[in-house]
């Protein structure tokens, strides 16, 4: 009887001890999500006195070429006259263990499109098509809306999270870079 009481006893600290290393999962982001499209979308406009579009343009072209390797590469439209300009862009992402803590396991990569469209004095950006790059290109929409049913909702919940600190990373250095003054007199480079 002891010996059954014992082993009992160290089952249920072996299952508690189990339970304890898995920890509870952080709220999901509140990533924006479009009216329209239902989708996520980062969008916003930015304002800068006195710079007509093309001087927009070219300093919004000048941060492509300093923020992504291969910029040219990532480029998928360049239309300075019509004041357009489209990047397709994609950054990795990483698994979680049980505990919360990202491993050095690359699960993925995220694909996104950047599109920035200027006006004298303004411009506008709206960041859309978040996918997983794979064979079919699955949206990551998915992870928001399907909570319930997803099979990898505690990766996800963490790379969203991740998602959704690179993306803001990337617009405010973006916006800032936009806004950012001429440089200083002399340099006509």
């Amino acid at each position: 009887m002891l010996k059954n009481t014992f082993l009992l006893m160290s089952l249920a600290m072996l299952s508690m001890s189990a339970m304890a290393q898995k920890t509870k999962l952080p709220p999901y982001p509140p990533m924006p999500v479009s009216k329209e499209t239902k989708l996520i979308t980062y969008e916003g406009v930015g304002k800068v006195d006195g710079k007509s579009s093309g001087e927009l343009y070219d300093r919004a072209f000048e941060w492509v070429k300093t923020y992504y390797k291969n910029p040219m590469e990532k480029l998928r439209r360049q239309e300075r006259d019509n004041g357009e300009m489209e990047v397709f862009a994609r950054f990795p992402i990483f698994a979680y263990d049980k505990k919360g803590e990202k491993t050095s396991s690359q699960s993925g990569l995220i694909q996104y499109t950047l599109t920035l469209q200027f006006k004298d004095g303004r411009y506008k950006y709206v960041i859309t098509d978040l996918n997983m790059k794979a064979t079919s290109n699955p949206p990551i929409d998915g992870w928001l809306t399907d909570k319930e049913n997803d099979p990898n909702a505690d990766n996800h919940v963490y790379q969203l999270i991740d998602i959704d600190t690179e993306l803001n990373a990337l617009i405010k250095d973006m916006t800032h870079k936009i806004a950012a003054k001429a440089d200083k007199a002399g340099d006509d480079w």
